[in-house]
């Protein structure tokens, strides 16, 4: 049985608009870089998470544009198919000059397709590897942090995206199989589901489920899989679960500027995939706006703490 949501929580996010992190090039994985003491300043309500390899150690270096770099272009030494997750998920081993890390390639391009009566049409939209390397840009552009390092790379001579493997770390349907979801903090947990449900919403992410939240040990969320996100629509998802905003993730919707926006989904999505996000978007910021309007900024809004104490 899956745990009762909790309408009108949002977490954690950005106070400003930050400009989208690019994954380029920032030096050899073992030289610490400026980078890596910045990057926890593009990710406004750090979790503290530390980035490993297979064996558990940290890895010399914690920035996301080396991470992103070493993912691009490191050798892949071992790959197995996986039995989780999106259909055709690859677990790869990257070296990257001795430091081994794992990962996962998805290589998926497909449309969807449904029953309309006695006809067949394909659903306006993709089941894509696409949309992994843009969920990840998307979480960037706004400070959420909570999507790992992902870009796009090819496998076999086939397009696709690769994403860091997180260590450590347990999906939410296993830990509730196991009896062990039982957050000692209710209100960040439901916190981070808010901000979960805002960013399924602006992304139209229809296949979120508890296999593809992680959790670490000091129950912070992170999410994964969203092959099917990005839908040509306009509409807003589970619109019941946004009741209240956290402030500062209000405040970086409110002020995000749509060319911004659009510049970094132009690598990844089709013209109307764009078009249909500006619109969302656009959709979130008077879905609130209302409901401060209705209810006033001290009922709608509120400032979230990270509890770094459980």
């Amino acid at each position: 049985m899956k745990p009762k949501r909790r309408r009108g929580a949002c977490v954690l996010v950005g106070v400003c608009i930050l400009v989208i992190v690019s994954c380029v090039s920032a030096g050899p994985l073992g030289t610490a870089t400026e980078s890596q003491a910045n990057d926890a300043e593009s990710t406004l309500y750090p979790t503290g998470y530390v980035w490993r390899d297979v064996d558990g150690a940290p890895l010399p270096v914690q920035d996301q544009a080396t991470i992103c770099e070493v993912l691009r272009t490191a050798p892949i030494i071992e790959s197995e198919l996986m039995d989780r997750g999106v259909a055709g998920n690859i677990k790869v081993l990257l070296d990257h000059e001795g430091t081994r890390i794992q990962a996962v390639i998805r290589v998926i391009d497909r449309k969807e397709r449904v029953e309309t009566g006695s006809a067949r049409i394909d659903v306006k939209y993709r089941d894509s590897y696409i949309f992994e390397a843009a969920a990840y840009d998307l979480d960037r552009l706004l400070g959420i942090g909570r999507v790992p390092p992902t870009v796009l790379r090819p496998y076999q001579g086939l397009p696709g995206s690769i994403q860091i493997w997180m260590e450590g770390v347990a999906p939410e349907d296993i830990m509730l199989a196991e009896e062990r979801l039982t957050p000692p903090d209710p209100a960040y947990w439901w916190h981070q589901k808010g901000v979960m449900w805002v960013f399924d919403a602006l992304i139209a992410n229809t296949d979120r489920n508890q296999g593809n939240l992680l959790i670490d040990d000091d129950w912070n969320l992170y999410f994964i899989d969203h092959t099917r996100a990005f839908r040509e629509t306009s509409a807003l998802m589970d619109v019941q679960e946004l009741d209240t905003c956290e402030r500062q993730l209000w405040r970086v919707l409110r002020d995000l500027d749509p060319a911004e926006l659009r510049t970094a989904a132009e690598p990844y999505l089709s013209s109307k995939e764009i078009s249909k996000l500006l619109l969302r978007h656009k959709k979130l910021i008077k879905h609130f706006e209302k409901k401060i309007k209705k209810k006033g900024e001290d009922e709608v809004l509120y400032d979230l703490k990270v509890n770094d104490e459980l």
